[in-house]
């Protein structure tokens, strides 16, 4: 029996336009409060961002996870530190099994300065380009731009959503940690007799604080869990973008807000191709429960982390640098 749960649709033109509607922005923000509290995933319109470039990073992504692996692999995350970079089919692990996807992932750059870089730890450093596609660079980084304006954006609807003022959250997310992500995958049937390999992506819910993401046509892959614990699809909508509540929002809402699994399941015959954006606090945040959501339940359910002492742990569990025979 088909599941009664839909994925939320929510515009959120009021915000994303010069509107000084302060009554439809308290619209959008009862809808996302909903959807942050049921569902913990909705679909995203009224963003105000070119289709075209939606469907210039989604193309320049099939091309490049097309290049020889040779070519690919000059841009591995072993050449440089364990994150920055692409990851082969079964370098990224879930709950200690392997992925059947590959990706390519950058970061905020970080200076000579930052502690990241004079600790020598992951994640610091610059961010490996690829030279094929020839536009990607330039591509990549227009759309990287919108979605950090559109994260601030989505992160004032979500203030109001909690009964806060619409700037509450600049002074944690002026400097955004932010994470770029994109994710190619074969059919996950090609994986048939590899070692531990389990989901295309296995079951988890975002350590970061929100996602927002576009995909190709493919339908029938991206899988969320409901309440009842059911799995439904959430399949590509045109136009629209998809946001999930990640973990980072579920520690300052104590856990008003939902945190939701999802995986990915890819049994089709297409080349299945994401964009996601990581919207991140800034490296040295403090997250912990708001005074706001503690008079909603003075139980405090998550003690204080630094968002990006956090990160660094869960980055150096991510991957597992494998013989690259195993392919």
């Amino acid at each position: 029996m088909p599941s009664k749960f839909k994925l939320p649709i929510i515009d959120v033109s009021p915000f994303t336009t010069d509107s000084s509607d302060r009554a439809a922005k308290l619209e959008v923000a009862k809808q996302i409060h909903k959807a942050c509290r049921d569902v913990g995933f909705f679909y995203l319109t009224g963003h105000n961002i070119p289709q075209e470039i939606m469907d210039k990073t989604l193309k320049l992504g099939y091309e490049f996870f097309h290049l020889p692996d040779e070519e690919k692999f000059n841009y591995s995350i072993t050449k440089q530190d364990n994150a920055r970079g692409y990851q082969r089919l079964g370098e990224g692990v879930t709950k200690y099994q392997k992925d059947w996807n590959e990706a390519l992932d950058f970061y905020k750059p970080v200076p000579r300065t930052h502690p990241l870089a004079l600790k020598k730890l992951p994640i610091g450093g610059e961010n490996q380009w690829p030279e094929k596609p020839s536009e990607f660079r330039a591509v990549f980084n227009e759309y990287k731009d919108y979605m950090l304006r559109l994260g601030d954006q989505v992160m004032r609807a979500i203030a109001l959503s909690l009964g806060l003022e619409e700037n509450f959250f600049n002074k944690f997310l002026d400097d955004c940690f932010w994470v770029m992500r994109i994710s190619g995958y074969p059919d996950l049937r090609s994986a048939s007799g590899k070692d531990r390999v389990g989901f295309s992506l296995g079951e988890h819910t975002g350590d970061n604080l929100y996602l927002i993401f576009i995909h190709d046509d493919t339908k029938g892959a991206l899988q969320v869990q409901t309440s009842d614990g059911d799995w439904i699809n959430a399949d590509p909508l045109q136009g629209a973008f998809v946001v999930n509540i990640c973990d980072m929002l579920n520690v300052w809402t104590n856990n008003i807000y939902k945190s939701t699994l999802h995986r990915v399941v890819h049994k089709g015959d297409s080349y299945r191709v994401t964009v996601p954006f990581f919207y991140e606090p800034n490296y040295d945040a403090k997250v912990e429960p708001l005074e706001a959501c503690l008079q909603i339940d003075p139980v405090k359910h998550h003690e204080p982390i630094i968002f990006g002492e956090h990160l660094l742990k869960k980055v150096s569990g991510n991957f597992e640098i494998i013989d690259h025979n195993f392919l």
